[in-house]
């Protein structure tokens, strides 16, 4: 299994391989600000292409932000898809509408306006290409092939209906300005956490479901997690200690854009990791340097994570070798 944490600067795009089954999680932004001066920063559709990725058998939506959904439209556009997930019930976004908040509003809920417009042109694609959608819940996870199991963790059904019923005003109501700052504050809260397990190892996929809305969840499910993709980009509330420590923890990746806005990739977080596990690795997709807790001076365009029933093993992944090596 190879789990490839795509360096889309701020945001998720997490590819999935075992043999030919491929999982795509997530696709990051479409903002070009988010990769214009930055060569080591690459579109997730580009990343799928420049790395031989002819279809992908299971994409997941794991909730609606612009740094995870948006870069998702031109993948589904251009390669093909054989599933979706979405943590929602797709009967919400039957309609077509467009979502413009107030010009005075705050940047966020604009952002938020473009990924839920992004989220509910993906899925009129699906019902017009035939491309099945699936809501994904704790009592309905997906099934995966080659020997993978996805367990979904959160939200809860209960959880998800209230959620649901924010988004049922947003495409209702005539100036949905109010809702979709409400939408964008908690979206976080109500995304998806996951599970994968497989030759071995059991990474925790978290998406920005943070370890205080975790009070539900059994604390046995983490007592084997040996890789963590850090929530909600290694952000302060990102780790509590008392789940953290339940966690034989190997590699600890973050997926945060090396200027560290918002707050992200706080050094706290992993002050305490460390002191939990001594002998854990850091990897961050867009970290040069990060002392003391990474260096990777040349870059890289991924980070792949290859597990085997011995061991799990890293690998930094450039583009322009990939090309090099087919010339």
């Amino acid at each position: 299994m190879e789990i490839s944490f795509i360096n889309v600067g701020y945001g998720d795009a997490i590819l999935v391989q075992k043999g030919t089954y491929t999982m795509l999680l997530d696709g990051g932004s479409a903002c070009d600000a988010e990769f214009e001066g930055f060569p080591y920063r690459i579109r997730a559709v580009d990343y799928l292409r420049d790395t031989k990725v002819q279809a992908i058998d299971l994409l997941i939506i794991s909730h609606i932000h612009e740094d995870h959904v948006c870069g998702l439209e031109q993948i589904v556009y251009q390669i093909p898809v054989r599933e979706i997930a979405i943590p929602y019930e797709p009967s919400l976004f039957c309609q077509e509408r467009s979502f413009i908040p107030h010009e005075n509003a705050p940047r966020s809920a604009h952002l938020f306006a473009r990924a839920l417009s992004a989220v509910t042109r993906i899925m009129h694609y699906a019902e017009q290409n035939g491309i099945p959608v699936h809501m994904i819940t704790p009592r309905v996870p997906p099934v995966l092939s080659a020997g993978l199991e996805l367990q979904v963790l959160a939200p809860s059904d209960t959880r998800r209906k209230s959620f649901e019923q924010h988004l049922k005003q947003a495409f209702t109501a005539k100036a949905p300005t109010e809702e979709l700052v409400l939408l964008d504050r908690i979206s976080n809260t109500y995304s998806l956490l996951l599970k994968l397990c497989g030759d071995g190892a059991e990474i925790l996929l978290t998406a920005d479901n943070c370890p205080s809305e975790w009070s539900e969840i059994d604390d046995v499910v983490f007592k084997n997690v040996n890789v963590l993709k850090l929530p909600h980009h290694g952000q302060i509330d990102s780790i509590e200690e008392k789940i953290a420590q339940i966690m034989p923890l190997e590699y600890v990746i973050t997926t945060a854009s090396s200027d560290r806005r918002y707050h992200s990739a706080c050094a706290s977080v992993y002050q305490t990791l460390q002191r939990l596990h001594p002998g854990v690795r850091f990897l961050f997709t867009d970290e040069r340097e990060y002392p003391p807790f990474f260096c990777n001076p040349n870059g890289a365009q991924a980070i792949k994570i290859v597990v085997n029933s011995d061991n799990i093993i890293s690998e930094f992944i450039k583009i322009e070798a990939l090309e090099k090596m087919e010339e």
